[in-house]
């Protein structure tokens, strides 16, 4: 069931003209929430709602709100509901986000980790409101198997960012372990395992579920895994100086077996 104060937040939105859809993403509607689990929201919007309409909403709904984040190129709102559940507010564009499918699901282009997370939310997401039925023209517009060469982009791109390319992560690795620098080292570990993790998921056809409890995920939903899959990853991220490169380099040879 959900927290009266997140029915209520919603119901709120809903009488927003500048509203075009409502979705609820995140672990709410997979399969690793619990009771302590965020909400994760998007509202297609056209861009035109504004703070103060959002202010009278979370006034009434939340015991604070920090609005207007726009880091990493998203726009969204913290807040915490009076219940003292988070909710994170995301405002998208059905136009940015259709772009956002074709260039991966049609033009097949993949990123360096990452890649098909938007394309996540939209055929996860569990449905709001949608007055006008554009959120489900969309998401029946990209209803398609999962492309046979985006999966091999993603799979060729990722695979020599680990190792095979100059610039590769295990590269990129040696070179911050021999100057010991400790913050380097951990940057290139994270973006590391973001490609591993993209390769996994494209491998077994699936879209990219975010960053959270990725082992569990992987065990729970992808049929193929690299040998040691778990355990590689558990030393990789445990280990310390001259024995993360080794620990890379296991990750990349078992992960080899299955491509």
């Amino acid at each position: 069931m959900a927290d009266k104060f997140f029915t209520k937040t919603i119901d709120h939105f809903k009488q927003f003209g500048e509203v075009d859809a409502i979705i609820l993403g995140g672990s709410r509607v997979g399969d690793f929430s619990d009771a302590d689990s965020d909400y994760d929201v998007y509202v297609f919007t056209d861009g035109r709602l504004g703070t103060e309409k959002r202010n009278a909403v979370f006034r009434d709904t939340c015991y604070c709100a920090d609005l207007d984040r726009q880091h990493w190129g998203s726009h969204w709102d913290d807040c915490v509901l009076k219940s003292g559940l988070p909710l994170e507010i995301t405002y998208w564009k059905l136009a940015a986000t259709r772009e956002n499918l074709t260039n991966h699901l049609q033009k097949h282009i993949p990123w360096n980790g990452f890649t098909t997370c938007v394309c996540n939310v939209v055929f996860t997401a569990e449905i709001l409101h949608d007055p006008r039925g554009l959120f489900a023209e969309l998401k029946n517009e990209f209803d398609m198997p999962y492309p046979e060469e985006l999966r091999k982009n993603i799979i060729n791109i990722n695979r020599e960012l680990l190792e095979g390319i100059t610039p590769s992560y295990s590269k990129q690795l040696e070179t911050a372990i021999k100057r010991g620098d400790i913050f380097k080292t951990h940057h290139v570990r994270t973006s590391f395992a973001s490609a591993y993790y993209d390769i996994i998921f494209a491998l077994n056809r699936r879209f990219h579920p975010g960053e959270k409890m990725l082992i569990e995920v992987c065990k729970k939903n992808c049929e193929i895994l690299p040998p040691d899959f778990e355990k590689n990853l558990n030393i990789f991220f445990s280990a310390e100086g001259d024995k993360i490169l080794p620990a890379a380099r296991r990750i990349i040879a078992s992960l080899d077996k299955i491509i």
